[in-house]
């Protein structure tokens, strides 16, 4: 049995054909044009996902490496302020070092705590640098605030927090771009210190205090003078206390209840127990040293108490230090102590700088792998979509050819079949 295909049909049938091949021609000819053998999900359903995922990842390295040039850009000029407040530091260290010169008039002190007061204000424009889009670099979070400022009744306050700017540059990486001016600038330890104070009778709030020593004993002077036995006896108090018996007066120095055991100090070194006292000669001992003037009474007693530990911001460790020298009543050895205490903390300071400056380093240096292991994967994901998304010219060429061959050989077909129709033959 034959089926019957009528006039019409045979129009359709290669009407279809001659469609379907135009389509594939041009389809070749935009793929020739583009270079991409996927451009459309419809044009390979199975690679379409694939192309779509390693997409995304290129631009994921992308955003990446856009990261590690921001982060790197960031780091470089910490670094840079950082070596300025480093060398300003040593600068300042060196104007220390010679105020400490005993030989120095009162005129030499003031100058050189006028070039010291220059100083602070050069320090105060570096740690308030500002960086890329008007962020201050030690402000922590709050990028937008001046981390330093002057207060009104003098010395510097910190606006900033804490906190560190961490960038991402890589799978579950992130690298610290920025350090905190609060723990580089502002909480610098100072040396352990001590205040003498004398017994007071408890009276009310309202009424001034009143001591219990009956004597006319006065500190003139205290001073620690060696900082590394200070420390070593800190945070112990110690007690001095003075004994008359007819003419003679001697004081004993003891550490402070409970234990209440003998101190040794002197040159020689000797235990402190009933030393003849004599107006304004020094008393040291535990790396300490005070002048007591007038005549203490017999049960007078004075306490070399420990400070609570202190942290100074960097600026405020200069100018106290260049307040001292502008003070015409300073004694030389409190003069001392203001060198020894402000060198110790210039020292912090500079230790804190070439710490910080160190990690900045180790932080570059991650960053230039962590770019180095993007760039080979980007590569990679790179040749993998060009295998999968790219065209093979070669073939699409031949495909071109044999397409377009097989659509001239239809259209040829095609117009010798519209011809064979009853109608042509009668006439």
């Amino acid at each position: 049995m034959s089926m019957r295909i009528s006039t019409h049909q045979a129009f359709l049938s290669g009407l279809t054909r001659l469609q379907d091949g135009q389509a594939n021609v041009y389809g070749l000819q935009e793929q020739i044009a583009s270079g991409k053998r996927v451009e459309t999900p419809g044009d390979d359903p199975i690679a379409a996902p694939q192309i779509i995922a390693l997409k995304r990842q290129i631009a994921q390295f992308d955003q990446y490496q856009s990261n590690a040039d921001r982060a790197t850009n960031r780091l470089n000029l910490e670094e840079s302020v950082l070596d300025s407040i480093g060398d300003t530091l040593q600068s300042v260290r060196q104007l220390t070092v010679q105020a400490g010169d005993a030989a120095l008039d009162f005129g030499s002190r003031q100058s050189i705590a006028s070039e010291l007061q220059q100083r602070v204000d050069e320090l105060l424009g570096l740690v308030n640098t500002q960086g890329m889009n008007n962020e201050y670099l030690f402000s922590g979070y709050q990028a937008d605030r001046q981390p330093f400022e002057r207060d009104s009744g003098g010395g510097f306050s910190y606006q900033g927090d804490e906190g560190q700017l961490f960038i991402p540059i890589g799978n579950d990486l992130n690298v610290a771009a920025s350090d905190s001016g609060k723990a580089l600038f502002a909480e610098i330890e100072v040396p352990n210190n001590f205040t003498v104070t004398i017994p007071e009778a408890t009276v009310p709030p309202s009424v001034p205090p009143v001591t219990l020593n009956t004597g006319t004993g006065m500190v003139q002077t205290s001073a620690v003078t060696n900082q590394a036995d200070y420390d070593a006896f800190y945070p112990d108090d110690a007690v001095i206390t003075f004994t008359v018996v007819g003419t003679t007066t001697t004081y004993s120095v003891t550490e402070a209840p409970p234990s209440g055991a003998a101190i040794s100090g002197g040159t020689p070194l000797q235990e402190l127990t009933d030393i003849p006292y004599t107006q304004g000669e020094a008393i040291a001992f535990e790396g300490i040293q005070l002048h007591i003037s007038g005549a203490p009474a017999d049960g007078d007693e004075f306490t070399a108490l420990s400070s609570p530990p202190q942290k100074l911001g960097m600026l405020t460790i200069i100018e106290q230090f260049a307040a001292g020298l502008n003070d015409g009543g300073v004694s030389n050895l409190q003069r001392g102590e203001l060198v020894s205490d402000a060198l110790l903390g210039l020292d912090n300071v500079l230790s804190t700088l070439n710490q910080t400056v160190a990690k900045i380093g180790a932080r570059l240096n991650t960053i230039e792998s962590i770019e180095d292991a993007n760039s080979e994967l980007k590569l990679f994901s790179q040749a993998t979509l060009s295998k999968v998304e790219d065209l093979d010219f070669t073939e699409a060429i031949s495909q071109l050819t044999q397409s377009n061959f097989v659509l001239q050989a239809a259209q040829q077909s095609y117009l010798k079949v519209s011809n064979l129709s009853l109608f042509n033959f009668m006439r």
